[in-house]
């Protein structure tokens, strides 16, 4: 019997909306009304290091409540300036243009001399857009497509990149998600909570152990600063949306050993589909304990709780993408208001420990615990009746828990051997995720049908019943060492790595006649790159990587599934002009995935592992400073996707939902002079090219061209009386574009339509 990964089951989905519980934003007024109480006891604004407000991005000191420099401040206030910070891999940025990070060798490295594709969203970036998921953050980044699935992007991360679904790392250590398996319980994260979004090109795995060919995005906390920092904030905005926020940072003591952060976000909103709403809670606090200059321990936790987690839920092709008898509107619900309901709740605690023994050696440890609780109940559309005028319906449960542990240690050490300076590191990592599923529907389980011109909602819906064969417990346990050399010999870099992996998945199931299932895989992956770097800032590189991501099952003759295999190679250049703060990459790639299951044609409902994924394109993306006032974004993505093996109809032809080519385009100025100064105006054009809606090709979804604004101004700058304030307005999808975000094989998803959002923060 196959047991297919959890993540190819694509059923549809949907929500129920319920009344808004002033109580449950209760914690959050809660936290602002003491914000507001200690802000009134402050007469002295300090500047908060990496705080949210936009910053000169040549490094002139500047008023961290006003965004202004030192010598623009036109209105006469005490003010407290300090310098701009050196930049880390993990810490804040000033502006859009990161110089520095993690996530391509876990430790400190110049993106210029990195032989791999990262991109770098950055806190100031997340801001100035006001984004309201990971997967918005994004949208301005190349060689990704975060919104497949269209609306509901805050509780549904199914990011791809270059064509596949991807995993998504917290911190450096994997977050369990659809990537990996486990595809009803999607671990997401609220961005108002995170310094930074990274993602890193193509395969992985010699850094990170299993994961998808594509990339892998790496989500960077806020953490303690060592400078005080307070934040608070409202925003309201389309569908009745309330919003409060606060971020507070600084030192617990008078030697500055102990600092604290503790950051937090709520909503309530409906959203443009009708009957369903969205509500969240989610705090962040954390600790670092610094007893002397070579040791630092940072304790962190996580609890995020989403009561009205969104849509979870598709409409028919016919109607939407392609023409019908009826037209769907973006609104029109399928599901049961009075049945359906999309819960999640998520709770983490880690730390961090690092220690520099001398010049050479040094140690640091992650660990962090994860625990995802989801329940989707949700009467799903299954096409249309005989008439076209109606869809048929069935009911369905979704009930999963994941509770996950996950450790890395690395030893570094720095010396050089002759002409070579060498940045060696040994790393030692352990994964173990304990997954226990039931999927309930079908058949049997059939609901009342819709009018889609006259939806009769309140129908009697019968408890689904029927149990998946996927449902069941599954522990996944994952034992991986890698050694890695960071190499610098005059103008070139080279990097190299090796890794082996351990794998062990046992699956227990809970329908009867259904096999357990007990898989051991063992895989090596390696990688190699090299960068030469010219004195005007020209960086060319090339690199060659792999992948590997286990699957559970077996086939016919009982064999378990070999993992999925990647491989990469990549060329590209690297550019960081000498007199402006920028940074361009433009690379080409050639990516392949194996083992990639397909349909036994000899045994029906069995898979065999003979199918392959295709995938080379062009990435170009630039971050630019041009002044301390004008910023840009640009990038391009060129994605030719194909399954180059396959027992199915989809041989050679392109797997649905990725578009061919994406763009897009985004400035922002800050007045720095006359009537306006204060105001910050932004902009952004995105395009999303059409995909294909089903597997055989047959057609494709229509382009989208999306306009997005934002506005930022400076109260303090034209009243005295309000130093620190900052008033702001976004919109996204100015012109409402209606657009179909994905299909696959008969259902889609809407695009989000325009989002309105205005704001007050105030910074002391």
């Amino acid at each position: 019997m196959n047991l297919k990964q959890r993540q190819t089951s694509t059923h549809r989905h949907g929500i129920r909306a319920r009344a808004f519980n002033p109580w449950r934003l209760a914690p959050i007024a809660a936290g602002l009304w003491l914000a507001t109480s200690a802000g009134a006891q402050t007469s002295v604004p300090k500047t908060a290091t990496g705080a949210a407000a936009a910053q000169p991005a040549s490094g002139v000191a500047a008023n961290a409540t006003t965004g202004a420099t030192v010598a623009e401040q036109q209105l006469p206030a005490v003010e407290v300036s300090t310098p701009r910070q050196k930049e880390t891999g993990t810490g804040p940025v000033v502006g859009y243009v990161a110089h520095l990070s993690t996530a391509g060798t876990k430790t400190d490295t110049a993106l210029i001399k990195t032989p791999q594709t990262i991109s770098v969203v950055t806190r100031d970036q997340m801001d100035i857009q006001d984004v309201q998921s990971v997967a918005q953050a994004l949208r301005y980044t190349s060689g990704v497509n975060p919104e497949q699935r269209g609306t509901n992007t805050d509780s549904l991360e199914y990011l791809y990149a270059r064509g596949f679904l991807i995993d998504e790392f917290w911190n450096g250590l994997r977050t369990p998600g659809p990537a990996g398996g486990f595809g009803y319980n999607v671990t997401s994260f609220d961005p108002y909570l995170f310094e930074r979004i990274e993602l890193l090109h193509g395969p992985a795995s010699v850094l990170y152990g299993q994961g998808s060919p594509g990339g892998t995005v790496n989500l960077v906390s806020k953490l303690p600063t060592a400078e005080p920092l307070h934040e608070i904030g409202f925003q309201t905005g389309s569908y009745g949306r309330l919003q409060g926020f606060f971020d507070f940072s600084g030192p617990l003591d008078q030697d500055g050993k102990l600092l604290y952060r503790i950051t937090a976000d709520g909503f309530n909103t409906a959203t443009q589909t009708n009957y369903v709403q969205q509500q969240r809670f989610a705090i962040a606090p954390s600790v670092t304990w610094k007893p002397t200059q070579d040791t630092s321990l940072t304790v962190y936790a996580n609890y995020q709780a989403d009561p009205e987690a969104g849509i979870y839920n598709f409409v028919p092709a016919v109607g939407t993408a392609q023409g019908g008898p009826v037209s769907i509107p973006r609104s029109f619900y399928p599901g049961e208001p009075d049945f359906d309901s999309f819960r999640k709740t998520q709770e983490s605690i880690g730390y961090t420990l690092e220690h520099r023994f001398d010049d050479v050696w040094s140690f640091k440890q992650n660990y962090r615990f994860l625990r995802n609780d989801q329940t989707v109940k949700y009467v799903a559309n299954d096409g249309y009746t005989p008439d076209g005028l109606s869809l048929e319906r069935t009911a369905y449960l979704n009930q999963g828990t994941v509770n996950s542990h996950t450790i890395d240690n690395q030893v570094t050490a720095k010396f050089n051997t002759g002409p070579l300076t060498h940045q060696v590191t040994l790393g030692l990592d352990y994964q173990n995720i304990q997954f226990d599923h039931t999927f309930l529907g079908l058949p049997g389980d059939t609901a009342p049908t819709l009018s889609i011109a006259n939806p009769q909602y309140g129908q009697a819906i019968p408890d689904p019943t029927f149990m998946f064969a996927t449902s069941g417990a599954e522990s996944v346990k994952q034992l991986g060492t890698y050694a890695q050399d960071q190499v610098d010999i005059g103008k070139w870099s080279f990097l190299g790595g090796v890794r082996e992996d351990w794998a062990n998945e046992d699956f227990d199931p809970y329908k009867a006649n259904v096999p357990a299932v007990n898989q051991f895989n063992r895989a090596f992956t390696w990688r190699l790159g090299g960068v030469y770097q010219f004195d005007d800032g020209i960086a060319p590189y090339v690199n060659y990587s792999k992948s590997f991501q286990p699957q559970v099952g077996s086939d016919f003759s009982g064999k378990a599934f070999a993992p999925t295999t990647g491989e990469q190679y990549e060329v590209g250049v690297k550019y960081q002009p000498k007199g402006y703060n920028g940074f361009v990459t433009l690379s080409a790639f050639h990516l392949s995935q194996q083992n990639v299951e397909t349909t036994d044609p000899l045994h029906q409902g069995f898979e065999v592992e003979t199918g392959e994924v295709r995938s080379q394109g062009i990435e170009l993306e630039g971050h630019a400073s041009l002044t301390n006032n004008l910023q840009l974004i640009a990038s391009y993505t060129y994605t030719n996707l194909l399954n180059t093996k396959s027992n199915t109809a989809d041989l050679n032809k392109v797997p649905v939902g990725i578009p061919r080519n994406t763009a897009s385009l985004w400035a922002d100025y800050r007045m720095p002079t006359g009537p306006l100064t204060g105001m910050q105006l932004g902009g952004g054009v995105r395009f999303i090219g059409g995909s294909y809606g089903d597997t055989t090709n047959t057609f494709l979804t229509s382009s989208a061209t999306l306009v997005d604004l934002a506005m930022r101004y400076d109260l303090g700058r034209a009243f005295a009386t309000m130093q620190g304030w900052t008033a702001s307005l976004n919109v996204s999808n100015l012109l409402d574009r209606n657009y179909i975000a994905s299909c696959d094989d008969g259902t889609c998803n809407f695009g989000e339509g325009r989002l309105v959002l205005a704001g007050l923060k105030y910074q002391w």
